[in-house]
C-alpha cells in the first residue's frame, strides 16, 4: 500500500466535506435544525408566569357554546368580559374574512323573507348586525386581529403601525407573499391592530421560528405577536434595522462564507426584538403547558382568571379546527401557544439565536478538525489521532453546549465533528482491514472451546488472552440426569450419543438464551454461570428463568421419547434432571496452562452449587438453590427445605426449592400451593411416599393454570421410581 494513499484519501474526504457546508444543502439545514431540537429537548426553557394568557375555544367551549364560527355577538361578548377583567392587548388568531353567517340580512333568504317583506324589515331593524355588536366592542380599542398573508394578488391591506427602515431595504429578505387575506373592513378598520398569523414551517413541518415582519406584495407587514406588542406598548411604528453587505468581523476574522443583507432587530417602542436576517425569532419551547390556557366558556361565564395588564391571545386547540402545530418538543399543539410563546420569550428574555458567523464558525471547525486529523493520524496512530479527535469533538460539543445554555447560541457541532470522523474512518479504514484479518484467526482458533460471548469479547481485545481472572458476584448452575448410569448401562453407545445429544441441545439453547454461559459438561451435567464475561445485573432471575424454561423443554422431550419409544415398541423411562443454583462472588477467568485455557469459575460458591444440585434428588423436586439466589430474586416462588452443611463453614446454608416464576407467587393460590409442595418435599425426604402423593394431587388440583405441568410429571416420576425401588428392596 503507497504511503500516500492514505493522507489522500483522507484529504479528499474533506474536501468534499467542506464543499458540502460550503453550499449548504437543504438536507444539511435539517440534520441542523434536529441538533437544535435535541438542545431543546434536554434543555427546555422553563416556564416562567408572565403576563401572557390564551383564552381556549377548546372542544367544551364548542359543545357549551355551539359549533364555529360563533355568531360575532358570542365573540364580542367575550371581548367585552376580558376588557372589563383588564386585559391589556386581546389578539386573535382568528381571520374574520366573511361576514357574520347569523346576520339577519343573512338569515332572512333562507327562511323565504325578501329584505322588502315587512316582518323581515321589522326584525333587522330589531336586532342588530353580529359585525356591528363586534365592531362597536372593537372600537373600545385594545384588539388586534389576525390576517392571513397569500400567495393570491389582494388587496387592500391596513395596517395600523407604520414602518421605519435603518440600513438597507428589509423587504428583500423577510417572507414573500403575494396579498392578505385580513379581517372584513367593518372589524378590521375597528381594530387596534391588525397582524398576520403565518407560521414558519420548516421541511419537516415542524416550527422553529416565527416571523416579526412579513412581505405583502412588497409592503411590510407585522406578524400578530409584533402586532400585540406595539398595541401594548401603544406606539405607532417599527423600526427595522438591517445588516450591512454581511462582511463582518469576529475575533479578527472577516467572513467570506456567506454574504448578505438581512434583518437584525426589530424595534417596538422600548422593546427591541433580535432576529434572524429573516426578520424571524427562533422559538424556544417549553412544551405544552396547561398554565397558558383559561377556556373560552369560562370567559363567557365570567370567569377570566387574572388576565389583568396581561396580553391575551384567543385561538384554539379543537383538533376540527385544524390548527395544531408540531414544534420542536411537542408533535402537535395549538398554533395560539406558538404566539404567546414567543411573547413569553420577550417579556423574559430567554432568548435563543443562530448568530450570523455561526456558519464561518463550523466551517473553520470543520477544516480545523479534519486537517488535524490529515496530518497527525501517520504520527500518533490511530489510537492517538482517535484520542485527540474525541477530547476535540467533545471540546466542540462542550462550547456549542455551553454557547446554548448561558448565551443562547445555536451552534451546530455536529456536522464539523460528523466530517472529522468522516476523515478518520477513511485514514484507518485499511488498517482496519489487516486488523479484521488478525480477528478473525483468534475467532477461528478459539471458537471451538470458548463460548461464544467470550470469543466475542477476545476478538474485540486480544489481550484478555491471557492467565488469570477476576472475583464477580455470580450465580452457578450445576445439571445432572437423575440415574444416568442405569439408563447409559441398557443403551447402545450409539443411541446413548443421540439421547445426550437430544438432552443437551435443548438444556443448553435455555441457558444460553437467558444470557448465560455453558462453562462445561461433565458427561451429562451441564455447568454454567450468569453475569460473566458480560454483565447481567439481573444475573439470579436469568438463572431461575433458565432452569424454568429447562424443566418445561424437558417436559417437551420426554413426550417426544415416549413416542419415539412407543413407535419402537421399546418401554419409555422419563429422563430426570436436578438442578443446583447458587450466586455469590468466584474468581472466574482464563484458567488452566498456557497451551491451552479454559474460560470458567472457582471458588466456595461454585463448589456449593455442586452440593445443592447433589441433593435435590432427596426432595423429590427438580430445582434447588441457595439462600442468596433467593433474596436476589424474590419475586419467583420457592419454598425453604432445609438446610446442608459444606466444608469449612461454621454455619449451614440455607436451601430452597424453585416452584415457579411470578407468576406463580402472584397467584391468589399461591400460600396453599407451596403449602402442598413443602408437604411433598418433606414426605419424600422422610420416606412418607403416600403422604407425598396426597399433596401431589392436591397440588394438581390448586396448580391448574399456572405452567406447572412438567414439575407435576417429575414429580410422579419420582415417587414412582422411589416406589419402584422400595419394592426391589423388599424382594
Amino acid at each position: 500500500m503507497s504511503k500516500w494513499l492514505q493522507p489522500a484519501l483522507a484529504s479528499l474526504v474533506l474536501a468534499v466535506a467542506l464543499v458540502l457546508r460550503w453550499y449548504d444543502p437543504p438536507t444539511l439545514s435539517d440534520l441542523r435544525a434536529l441538533v437544535f431540537d435535541q438542545y431543546q429537548r434536554v434543555a427546555p426553557r422553563e416556564y416562567k408566569p408572565v403576563p401572557v394568557k390564551i383564552v381556549d375555544i377548546d372542544d367544551e367551549s364548542l359543545a357549551r357554546a355551539g359549533q364555529w364560527p360563533w355568531p360575532r355577538t358570542t365573540v364580542a361578548q367575550m371581548l367585552a368580559k376580558l376588557r372589563e377583567a383588564g386585559a391589556l392587548v386581546v389578539a386573535m388568531d382568528i381571520v374574520f374574512a366573511e361576514p357574520d353567517r347569523t346576520a339577519p340580512t343573512r338569515v332572512f333568504p333562507s327562511w323565504g323573507l325578501l329584505s322588502n317583506d315587512e316582518l323581515a324589515q321589522s326584525l333587522a331593524e330589531r336586532i342588530p348586525d353580529p359585525d356591528e355588536v363586534l365592531a362597536a366592542e372593537l372600537a373600545k380599542g385594545g384588539v388586534v386581529l389576525g390576517a392571513v398573508l397569500t400567495d393570491k394578488p389582494s388587496k387592500p391591506r391596513v395596517k395600523k403601525g407604520g414602518f421605519a427602515n435603518v440600513g438597507l431595504d428589509p423587504r428583500e429578505n423577510v417572507m414573500p407573499f403575494a396579498g392578505a387575506l385580513p379581517a372584513i373592513p367593518i372589524l378590521r378598520d375597528a381594530a387596534a391592530g391588525n397582524g398576520a398569523i403565518n407560521p414558519i414551517l420548516d421541511r419537516d413541518a415542524v416550527v422553529r421560528r416565527v416571523p416579526m415582519v412579513l412581505n405583502a406584495d412588497g409592503e411590510l407587514y407585522p406578524s400578530l405577536v409584533a402586532e400585540a406588542l406595539r398595541v401594548a406598548a401603544g406606539v405607532s411604528t417599527y423600526v427595522v434595522k438591517s445588516t450591512g453587505s454581511q462582511s463582518y468581523s469576529f475575533a479578527g476574522f472577516t467572513s467570506i462564507l456567506r454574504r448578505k443583507t438581512g434583518v437584525a432587530e426589530v424595534g417596538i417602542g422600548p422593546i427591541h426584538i433580535r432576529t434572524d436576517p429573516y426578520a424571524a425569532m427562533w422559538l424556544y419551547d417549553t412544551g405544552h403547558k396547561d398554565e397558558r390556557f383559561i377556556p373560552a366558556w369560562k370567559v363567557l361565564a365570567g370567569d377570566t382568571g387574572d388576565v389583568k395588564n396581561a396580553i391575551v391571545f384567543v385561538g384554539t386547540s379543537a383538533p376540527g379546527l385544524l390548527d395544531l402545530r408540531s414544534t420542536p418538543l411537542a408533535v402537535a399543539i395549538p398554533g395560539v401557544e406558538v404566539h404567546a410563546q414567543i411573547v413569553e420569550q420577550i417579556l423574559t428574555g430567554d432568548l435563543i439565536e443562530r448568530p450570523l458567523w455561526a456558519d464561518d464558525l463550523e466551517f473553520l471547525t470543520l477544516l480545523i478538525l479534519g486537517g488535524a486529523m490529515v496530518l497527525l493520524l501517520p504520527r500518533l496512530g490511530a489510537l492517538g489521532c482517535a484520542i485527540f479527535g474525541f477530547t476535540s469533538v467533545v471540546a466542540v460539543a462542550g462550547f456549542a453546549w455551553w454557547a446554548f445554555l448561558e448565551i443562547g447560541w445555536l451552534i451546530d457541532p455536529a456536522y464539523p465533528s460528523a466530517g472529522a470522523l468522516a476523515v478518520f474512518t477513511t485514514a484507518v479504514l485499511l488498517s482496519f482491514r489487516r486488523s479484521d484479518v488478525e480477528r478473525k484467526r483468534v475467532r477461528e482458533t478459539f471458537s471451538h472451546y470458548l463460548a461464544p460471548a467470550m470469543v466475542k469479547r477476545l476478538v474485540a481485545n486480544p489481550g484478555l488472552l491471557r492467565l488469570g481472572g477476576e472475583v464477580r458476584n455470580l450465580t452457578i448452575m450445576f445439571c445432572d440426569i437423575r440415574d444416568f448410569t442405569t439408563i447409559s448401562e441398557r443403551m447402545e453407545a450409539t443411541a446413548l450419543t443421540a439421547l445426550l445429544n437430544d438432552f443437551l441441545t435443548p438444556m443448553s439453547e435455555a441457558v444460553m438464551e437467558n444470557g448465560g454461559t455453558i462453562d462445561k459438561y461433565i458427561g451429562d451435567s451441564i455447568m454454567a454461570f450468569w453475569n460473566a464475561p458480560l454483565d447481567e445485573p439481573d444475573h439470579a432471575k436469568l438463572a431461575c428463568h433458565a432452569t424454568l424454561e429447562m424443566r418445561r423443554r424437558l417436559a417437551t422431550l420426554n413426550k417426544a421419547l415416549a413416542v419415539r419409544a412407543e413407535a419402537a415398541g421399546q418401554p419409555h423411562a422419563p429422563i430426570m434432571i436436578g438442578i443446583g443454583l447458587n450466586s455469590g462472588d468466584a474468581l472466574v477467568g482464563n484458567l488452566g496452562a498456557r497451551q491451552r485455557l479454559n474460560y470458567s469459575v472457582i471458588g466456595d460458591n461454585v463448589n456449593l452449587a455442586s452440593r445443592i444440585e447433589g441433593v435435590s434428588k432427596g426432595f423429590g423436586l427438580d430445582i434447588l438453590i441457595g439462600e442468596q439466589t433467593r433474596q436476589a430474586a424474590p419475586d419467583f416462588a420457592a419454598i425453604p427445605i432445609g438446610d446442608i452443611f459444606v466444608k469449612g463453614k461454621t454455619l449451614p446454608a440455607r436451601l430452597y426449592a424453585l416452584i415457579g416464576g411470578p407468576e406463580v407467587a402472584q397467584a391468589p393460590q399461591a400460600e396453599e400451593l407451596l403449602n402442598e409442595f413443602a408437604k411433598i418435599a418433606h414426605g419424600f425426604k422422610g420416606g412418607n411416599l403416600a403422604g407425598a402423593a396426597s399433596a401431589l394431587a392436591a397440588a394438581r388440583n390448586l396448580g391448574q393454570g399456572l405452567g406447572l405441568d412438567p414439575l407435576f410429571d417429575h414429580i410422579g416420576n419420582m415417587l414412582a421410581a422411589a416406589e419402584h425401588k422400595k419394592a426391589a428392596a423388599a424382594q
